[in-house]
């Protein structure tokens, strides 16, 4: 219960490494994995843009306007994309 508690207090700092952000995050998952803990891509992705500080909220929004989901792939490949 303490790993799902920290996977969902995850907060990304301002002026914060996209690359440390998405580590931290791989490294909460590989623990819960190895408790036998599953979670869909689906919700990963949701994790990984509500875990984005403010100055990323016009980023998020424009991700997910007009869409039903957004994959995991999708959420990453645009997020690196924003950091270069």
């Amino acid at each position: 219960m303490l790993l799902k508690r920290r996977l969902f207090g995850l907060q990304m700092r301002e002026h914060t490494q996209l690359k440390e952000h998405v580590d931290e995050l791989y490294f909460v998952l590989v623990e819960l994995h190895n408790m036998d803990v599953k979670m869909e891509h689906k919700y990963l992705a949701m994790i990984l843009l509500a875990f984005h500080p403010l100055s990323y909220e016009n980023f998020v929004s424009s991700l997910s306007v007009g869409k039903h989901s957004i994959t995991l792939e999708e959420v990453k490949s645009n997020l690196y994309s924003r950091e270069l």
